[in-house]
């Protein structure tokens, strides 16, 4: 039963529905006002909202905001003052206005507060992501708008900042959410419209201390930690909505948004380009997961299971311009006891994944822009069919960071992921295919539109085809 207001049904579309999504669409791509920030827009929010859905190595803890992510932003750089532009004169409305489109957060330095917060090693973030959907053919409906938000209020501290003690990072999120959720009510899909799509909640989502050795080469985390951050964190898919591409739908026991769980990880470096990864993690994920991430709603009796995580990375560099790649082997078991489509009960639950991302082309813009750069991924995933309703994942796709000249931090890409449905779950289709097309616009540095199109062969297997369009806003205060 749904307790969130809905948009008025009926016989035909409102024409306001597709003039709003019309609208926000445009202003991505007509209003350029200000200077671009500098930060990659290839996660999305995280210990600090990534996540935006991050660091160029996957295993960083604290990932940037992505446009178009599901998690909350990484701390920013210490705010700056910028002078006035040329021209105007000090406490002028143009002064005002170009102060406030060109500053790093909407909310700017608090007076100085927040700069001073930050060199002493307390860094505050807050972001909100809001998205609406409408769905125009197939699926479950058509005749409205679904709308949501994601709020994060985040504190990252500095050990060393702090109090001396080097290589410590401590970061606690509150995250609340609300709103529809499209998948479930206009389309019917598997996969997730968007990766914020989920039921409302307001909760601590995380609260973790990382401790660094060997100048990064190991490092330990303990808390309770969004898994998705550190693992299966594939960098050219994570600025796509769906959620597929923020991690393996077929990893059904994933501890991620909006569950998070207490466990530990641990990483190494034994070598320059190799990396291991693991982790143990509560595996009854505030004894709901089942319910939300299987089709099966019985499928873990025991709430007192154990997730293991592993993974296996080489990177690497080719060529003159030294294009990075990077190949990852992930693994996963769940101690507890699941029941299968049959009725029958087994003991512990597996699965694996393998991805490939590299760095197609890159070109270095003047001093203090961030380069543009194509990237391209795939993705394997495998799990029980017994067990789940998606036992197998093929994702790949390609991100252009930076396609048009004089604006860096814009994003572009298309991707497609593939769900083939497990037999026993006796669906009239044997699978569910996204494909996905994006443009992110990186407005101001605190103000990302994201307008979005998905088109979903056979939604739940069940479905006529559907094409969903969103338009997404990220907002850092």
């Amino acid at each position: 039963m749904h307790l969130i207001p809905r948009w008025p049904s009926s016989p035909q579309r409102p024409q306001r529905h597709i003039a709003t999504l019309a609208v926000l669409a445009a202003l991505s791509a007509s209003i350029t006002y200000g200077k671009p920030g500098s930060q990659d827009a290839s996660r999305t929010m995280p210990p600090a909202g990534a996540p935006a859905k991050a660091a160029a190595n996957k295993s960083a803890a604290i990932m940037l905001l992505s446009a178009g992510s599901a998690h909350a932003p990484a701390p920013p750089a210490s705010p700056s003052v910028k002078a006035p532009a040329p021209g105007t004169a000090p406490g002028s409305f143009s002064a005002f206005t170009h102060a406030l489109l060109t500053r790093d957060t909407l909310t700017g330095n608090w007076w100085g507060l927040r700069g001073n917060m930050e060199s002493h090693g307390l860094t505050p973030t807050i972001t909100l992501l809001q998205a609406g959907s409408e769905n125009f053919s197939g699926g479950i409906r058509t005749n409205r708008i679904d709308w949501r938000y994601r709020l994060d209020v985040s504190l990252t501290l500095d050990t060393r900042r702090l109090f001396g003690w080097k290589g410590g990072t401590a970061f606690v999120d509150f995250m609340a959410h609300g709103g529809q959720n499209p998948a479930n009510d206009l389309v019917g899909a598997l996969q997730a419209v968007s990766a914020i799509d989920q039921n409302p909640a307001t909760r601590l989502d995380q609260i973790w201390y990382r401790q660094d050795f060997l100048q990064g080469k190991l490092w330990f985390k303990l808390g309770r930690i969004d898994t998705t951050y550190d693992f299966d964190n594939i960098r050219d898919a994570q600025a796509f909505l769906n959620g597929s591409f923020g991690f393996a739908p077929s990893i059904f026991v994933f501890p991620s948004y909006p569950f998070s769980a207490w466990g530990g990880e641990v990483l190494w470096h034994p070598v320059a380009n190799v990396t291991l990864h693991g982790g143990l993690f509560d595996g009854n994920t505030e004894n709901t997961l089942p319910n939300v991430a299987s089709s099966n709603p019985n499928a873990i009796e025991n709430p007192y299971g154990i997730l293991a995580l592993a993974e296996e990375s080489l990177n690497w560099r080719i060529g003159t311009d030294h294009l990075g790649g990077i190949f990852t082997l992930g693994q996963w078991y769940h101690t507890g006891k699941f029941e299968r489509y049959s009725g029958s009960s087994v003991q512990g639950a597996d699965g694996f994944y393998a991805y490939l991302d590299q760095t197609l082309w890159r070109f270095a813009h003047a001093r203090g822009q961030a380069a543009s750069r194509i990237g391209a991924f795939v993705q394997y995933a495998w799990a029980n069919d017994q067990l789940t309703e998606i036992d197998q994942n093929i994702s790949g796709g390609l991100r252009w960071r930076g396609p048009i000249p004089g604006r860096p931090d814009d994003n572009t890409g298309i991707a497609a992921t593939w769900a083939h449905l497990s037999p026993y779950a006796q669906t009239p289709y044997n699978d569910e295919l996204a494909i996905e097309g994006f443009y992110t616009a990186q407005v101001t540095p605190w103000l990302t539109v994201q307008p979005d199109l998905q088109y979903i062969i056979h939604p739940g297997g069940i479905y006529q085809n559907a094409l969903v369009a969103t338009v997404q806003l990220g907002i850092t205060f």
